[in-house]
């Protein structure tokens, strides 16, 4: 009789043992659980407040590309910024620390704008932000590089100039055939004329440059070759 009445209490403390470890894991997993679902909702808001973002820069980028049309200006000339080209370049400032994509779009668009109004300064200075941004498309900071030549030609020093092009001028480089016409310009700004007359000749026979690009090499090429020694 002893023995029962024992054995019934011994199986009543294990009995309050397991329902108290069942209530203490039980709260372990809905914490466990509470703690889950809070993470997930802060990624999905994370990702949600992500996307909200990207379309609000992409919104504001292509507003102000609308706003910064230079399509009436030909190759060469400059315009003073309209108020709306001014109101694009402030639009396109606030994108400067967006994610990189963007960041190297609006500063190549306010760069042109800069150029197209005689502000070259201001225009090299982006071409350089773009140029050195570690985190910009290769093919951009090429541009960049490549852009930054171009606007110096007639008066930067030649020894910089040569240094860009050099890093733009290789074999399936994407901007090798504009690069080899900018070293040509600079050879003739020099005055070594079979030097452009060998680059100008090297682009008329790649036929991984645009079609334009041999064409005005090769209309360059008959102006020196008609032109006496």
């Amino acid at each position: 009789m002893a023995d029962d009445i024992f054995r019934e209490v011994d199986d009543d403390m294990r009995m309050e043992r397991l329902r108290l470890m069942a209530r203490r894991y039980v709260g372990a997993a809905v914490a466990v659980a509470v703690v889950a679902a809070a993470g997930v909702g802060g990624w999905q808001y994370h990702a949600w407040r992500g996307r909200q973002d990207a379309q609000a820069w992409g919104a504001t980028y292509f507003a102000a590309l609308h706003l910064a049309d230079t399509s009436h200006i030909a190759p060469g000339e400059t315009s003073a910024l309209t108020p709306q080209q001014k109101d694009a370049m402030a639009r396109l400032a606030t994108l400067d620390n967006v994610p990189s994509g963007l960041r190297t779009l609006s500063r190549l668009e306010r760069a042109a704008l800069l150029a197209s109004s005689g502000d070259t300064r201001g225009a090299l200075a982006l071409w350089t932000q773009v140029s050195d941004d570690q985190a910009a498309d290769p093919l951009l900071r090429g541009l960049a590089s490549l852009l930054w030549v171009q606007h110096q030609i007639d008066d930067g020093d030649p020894a910089v100039l040569r240094s860009r092009l050099a890093t733009l001028d290789g074999a399936g480089k994407p901007w090798r055939g504009l690069a080899q016409e900018s070293e040509a310009m600079l050879d003739l700004r020099q005055g070594r004329v079979a030097d452009a007359r060998r680059k100008l000749s090297q682009i008329t026979t790649q036929i991984d440059v645009p079609e334009g690009l041999r064409s005005r090499a090769g209309g360059m090429l008959q102006t020196l070759n008609a032109a006496p020694s």
